[in-house]
C-alpha cells in the first residue's frame, strides 16, 4: 500500500524534497548552457553552427538514452539511478568548464575544445536521461493514487523552476568568470548526489535480476498518451522558439528591445505554469479528466488570443493562458499514462515518456519556425488543431475504448 500525504513521515518528506531538488538542478543544467556556451564558443573561435551542434548532440543523445534507462532502473534501483545520473551530471559539467577555461587561456585549440565538449555533452545526456524516470517512478511508488496528479504536477514544476533559474544563474555567476557557472552548478549537482545517497531511502523497490519481457509500445493502451506528451512539449518549445520572431515582427522592435520583451513573455508563461502545477493542482487534487479538459480548453483560448489580440499586453495575456493550460494539461497526460500500466512497468514507461518528451523538445523549434515562415499566425492555428486533436483522442479513448481514470 502506498503512502498518503496525510501520514508521511519526515524522512519521506525529506526524500521527496531532495528528489524534486535534483529535478530543479537538472533543469538548471539543461538551460544554463544556452546562455553560457554561445559567447564562450565564439570567444574561443567556434562557428555558430558548431556551437549549435554541441547542444543538439546532447538533446539527441537524451532521446535515445532515456528509452534504455527503464530497464537499468529496474535492475539497480531508483535511488542508485538518481545518484549515478547526478554524479555524471556533476563530473561532466565540471569537466566542460575546465575544458572551456583551458581554451580561453589558449592552452587548447578550438578544434580540440569542440571534440572534448562534444564528448562531454553526450556523457552528460547519457547520465541525466535516467534522473527524471527514476524520480517519477520513485514518487509514484511512494504516493497514493489519489495524490498522483499532484505529485506529477510537482515534478513538472520543479523542472520548470530549474529551466528558469538556469539562465539567471549563468548571468549572475558569470561575473565571477566565464566558466564559473560550470563549476558552481557542478558543485550543486554533486551536493545533490551526496545528499541523495545519504538521505533518500527506497523501501518499495524490488530489483529485477531477470530481463523483463520486451514491451511493444505500439500495442500498449498508453501509446496515444505518449503521443500527447510529445505534442505538448513540442508546443512549449515551439512557442518559445517563435516568440522572438512574433514580437519583433508584430511590434517592429530592435534586437535589444525584442530580447527584453521576449524575456518578460517567457517569464509570464513559466510563472503561470509553475503556479498551476505547484499550487492549484496539489491543492485541489484535480483528476485526469478535469486536468485534460481544462488544459486543452485554456490552451485553445491562448491560441485565439495570439491570433486576435495585437497588442503586447495581448501577447502577455496569451502567454499567461498558454502557461496555465500547459500547467493543467501536462500532469493530466502523465498521470493518465501511469494509470494505464502495471506497477512493474512504471520505470520503463517513465523512460519512454522522457524519450518522447525529448523528441518533442527537439522537433518543436524546427516545426513551428517552419510554419512561421508560411505565415505569422499559421503556428497558432496548428497548435489549436493539435490541442483539439488531444481532446478528441482523449474523448475517444474514454468513451469508445472504455479507458477509466
Amino acid at each position: 500500500m502506498t503512502t498518503t500525504d496525510n501520514n508521511t513521515s519526515f524522512p519521506e518528506y525529506l526524500s521527496r524534497g531532495l528528489l524534486l531538488f535534483c529535478l530543479v538542478a537538472v533543469g538548471i543544467g539543461q538551460s544554463f548552457i544556452f546562455t553560457s556556451l554561445p559567447p564562450i564558443g565564439r570567444e574561443i573561435g567556434l562557428a555558430d553552427v558548431r556551437i549549435s551542434t554541441l547542444i543538439t548532440a546532447g538533446a539527441a543523445t537524451f532521446v535515445v538514452a532515456a528509452f534504455f534507462w527503464g530497464g537499468i532502473i529496474n535492475r539497480i534501483g531508483r535511488v542508485r539511478s538518481v545518484i549515478i545520473g547526478m554524479s555524471c551530471y556533476a563530473v561532466t559539467i565540471g569537466m566542460t568548464g575546465f575544458v572551456l577555461h583551458e581554451a580561453l587561456e589558449r592552452n587548447m585549440s578550438a578544434e580540440q575544445t569542440y571534440y572534448f565538449v562534444f564528448a562531454l555533452r553526450i556523457l552528460f545526456a547519457l547520465g541525466i536521461a535516467g534522473i527524471l524516470p527514476s524520480v517519477q517512478t520513485y514518487l509514484i511508488a511512494h504516493t497514493d493514487i489519489k495524490h498522483r496528479s499532484a505529485t506529477i504536477a510537482k515534478i513538472g514544476a520543479s523542472f520548470s523552476v530549474g529551466m528558469i533559474l538556469g539562465p539567471a544563474c549563468a548571468s549572475l555567476l558569470s561575473g565571477l568568470g566565464l566558466t564559473a557557472p560550470f563549476y558552481i552548478i557542478a558543485f550543486l549537482a554533486g551536493g545533490a548526489a551526496v545528499l541523495a545517497s545519504f538521505y533518500v531511502k527506497d523501501t518499495k523497490h524490488v530489483r529485477q535480476f531477470e530481463k523483463p519481457p520486451a514491451i511493444n509500445w505500439f500495442k500498449e493502451r498508453v501509446v496515444p498518451f505518449l503521443g500527447m506528451s510529445t505534442l505538448v512539449i513540442l508546443s512549449i518549445t515551439g512557442v518559445q522558439q517563435i516568440m522572438a520572431f512574433l514580437i519583433q515582427d508584430r511590434f517592429h522592435l530592435d534586437v535589444a528591445e525584442t530580447t527584453k520583451q521576449v524575456g518578460f513573455a517567457m517569464m509570464t508563461m513559466s510563472c503561470f505554469s509553475i503556479l498551476v502545477q505547484m499550487i492549484l493542482v496539489p491543492r485541489f487534487q484535480f483528476g485526469v479528466i478535469t486536468l485534460i479538459f481544462t488544459g486543452t480548453s485554456i490552451g485553445i483560448s491562448a491560441q485565439l488570443a495570439f491570433i486576435f489580440l495585437d497588442s503586447y499586453a495581448g501577447v502577455l495575456f496569451a502567454m499567461g493562458l498558454f502557461g496555465t493550460g500547459v500547467g493543467f494539461l501536462f500532469p493530466g497526460i502523465v498521470t493518465a499514462q501511469t494509470l494505464l500500466v502495471k506497477d512493474d512497468q512504471q520505470s520503463r514507461l517513465a523512460s519512454m515518456n522522457a524519450s518522447m518528451q525529448g523528441l518533442g523538445a527537439a522537433l518543436g523549434p524546427v516545426a513551428l519556425a517552419s510554419l512561421y515562415q508560411v505565415g505569422q499566425l499559421v503556428p497558432f492555428f496548428a497548435l489549436m488543431f493539435g490541442l483539439l486533436l488531444i481532446l478528441s483522442i482523449f474523448s475517444y479513448c474514454k468513451s469508445k475504448l472504455g479507458y477509466t481514470f
